[in-house]
């Protein structure tokens, strides 16, 4: 994947102050929800004024739209991984859940990644909100097409040879079963992770595992 060019001082100014507003915004949601924490108690938790948070979006909508966003250009490595089939799916996820459970991914910047009770959030509101709406959707399309291609790749390549007309139950069933998992974590986050390989093989390897 090519590198994206260098951003300019000024757009790296910006994007940096993006980023500490959409940090600020994550952290309020998660721990009072999308309504209980208002404009006020994010620019306190920025440490900036909310006129200059008003530069950068025009309102909470805004800021749960960046915030998807945002994790869609985080998770773009390992959907690609995914999509390539270029490491077991099972050691993937069962990684990612140890390093979210244990912030051992915070130097690598998953320590933005979205905490399951704020996907509940924005799962509510995205049927009240079109801008969000938006955002999610885009969001649930990109795991969905990185979960085809692996699915519809040869076991050979590392994918699981998924037949065509089989893709969107099984793209369903899998998406289920990492949805599942997310909220799990909220409960269980030091749930034993040979326990959890051994569970997603399981599932992810399916008549592999028998023949």
């Amino acid at each position: 994947m090519a590198k994206p060019d260098a951003l300019s001082p000024r757009d790296a100014r910006a994007q940096a102050q993006r980023n500490r507003i959409l940090d600020a915004a994550q952290k309020c949601f998660a721990e009072r929800g999308f309504h209980g924490a208002g404009m006020a108690l994010i620019a306190d938790t920025a440490q900036m004024s909310p006129g200059l948070i008003y530069c950068y979006f025009a309102g909470k909508s805004e800021l749960i739209h960046g915030i998807v966003s945002r994790q869609i250009e985080l998770m773009a490595e390992d959907l690609e991984t995914f999509q390539s089939g270029a490491q077991d799916a099972a050691a993937l996820i069962a990684e990612r859940f140890r390093e979210d459970a244990d912030g051992s991914g915070r130097d690598t910047g998953r320590a933005r990644m979205l905490e399951p009770a704020l996907i509940l959030e924005i799962v509510a509101e995205s049927g009240r909100d079109p801008v969000i709406a938006s955002a999610f959707k885009a969001f649930d399309r990109h795991i969905d097409d990185a979960l085809a291609t692996w699915l519809a790749r040869p076991r050979e390549q590392g994918g699981q040879g998924v037949p065509a007309d089989q893709l969107p139950a099984r793209v369903l069933a899998l998406r289920s079963l990492l949805d599942g998992l997310k909220m799990r974590q909220a409960h269980q986050p030091q749930i034993d992770s040979t326990l959890l390989r051994e569970a997603l093989d399981l599932v992810l390897q399916g008549p592999r595992a028998n023949a």
